[in-house]
């Protein structure tokens, strides 16, 4: 299988979430270090300057104030590191990033098969093969997901509310789905309309699965719409064969279009 991976784009948004986590630390130790100020500098004291007369009056302000723009700044780095970083898994002495899993997934599947990883703009995991175009949704997160036809849900915990901020969330997998679909199926038609995709865009199967990547998440699916998988059940998934095969040549066409779409041009 060829991997094409967008790893400038992913180390870049693994930066980004640790300076924002870094930058939130730092905010909450100056809130930290405010809520000192009625000891270091008593209000009935007189002071040196404006500033130290200005936390001396709004010490209470800007404890407060930055203990809650550094807790949001510190979820948001969270949620970029969750989704970019390498990591420990769960039940696994392995650290790898969430692409890396999906990727390990697949493994074993011949050049047939072209995995794209970030490199599609919102359509970040994206496979190519005989049996058409696969998109995954995946998600990362732990906890209980109830999947009845259509309606997803999630269980609530008090681990879930404390980490709402750095979480992906379930959101609306269905909505996402077909959104994403839709994008695929209109960057494909704007291909075969320019000329650059040498396949008739309506020939191309698109399908899609929603994949959980973190061994600590519990599945209670009951016929569901779409395929809902663990990544293990990936390699299953992408043999099952669709009603429309492409041909070597078709294969080669979609994936040669998509890299040129792609960041990796």
């Amino acid at each position: 299988m060829k991997v094409y991976r967008n790893l400038p784009a992913i180390k870049s948004r693994e930066q980004r979430g640790r300076r924002i986590a870094l930058g939130g630390l730092a905010i909450l130790f100056v809130g930290l270090l405010a809520s000192f100020t009625p000891n270091w500098f008593p209000p009935d004291e007189p002071t040196s300057n404006a500033l130290t007369g200005f936390i001396q009056r709004y010490w209470t302000v800007v404890s407060f104030g930055a203990l809650a723009v550094g807790f949001i700044a510190s979820n948001v780095g969270s949620y970029y590191i969750n989704r970019f970083a390498p990591r420990r898994w769960p039940g696994s002495k392995r650290v790898a990033r969430p692409d890396e899993l999906v990727e390990n997934g697949l493994k074993g599947f011949d050049d047939k098969y072209s995995l794209f990883l970030w490199g599609l703009d919102e359509v970040p995991y994206i496979l190519v093969g005989p049996s058409g175009v696969r998109v995954f949704l995946v998600r990362s997160d732990k906890g209980t997901v109830r999947v009845y036809g259509d309606r997803w849900r999630e269980r609530f915990s008090l681990g879930r509310l404390l980490t709402f901020l750095n979480r992906e969330g379930l959101g609306n997998p269905v909505r996402e789905i077909e959104e994403t679909e839709r994008k695929v199926r209109e960057l494909l038609q704007e291909g075969e309309s320019s000329g650059e995709l040498a396949v008739n865009a309506a020939d191309i199967p698109i399908e899609s699965a929603a994949v959980f990547i973190n061994p600590a998440m519990q599945l209670e699916i009951e016929n569901p719409s779409m395929p809902v998988l663990r990544v293990d059940q990936l390699k299953k998934y992408v043999r099952t064969k669709s009603d429309h095969q492409l041909n070597a040549g078709d294969v080669r066409a979609v994936t040669d279009y998509l890299l040129s779409v792609s960041a990796l041009a």
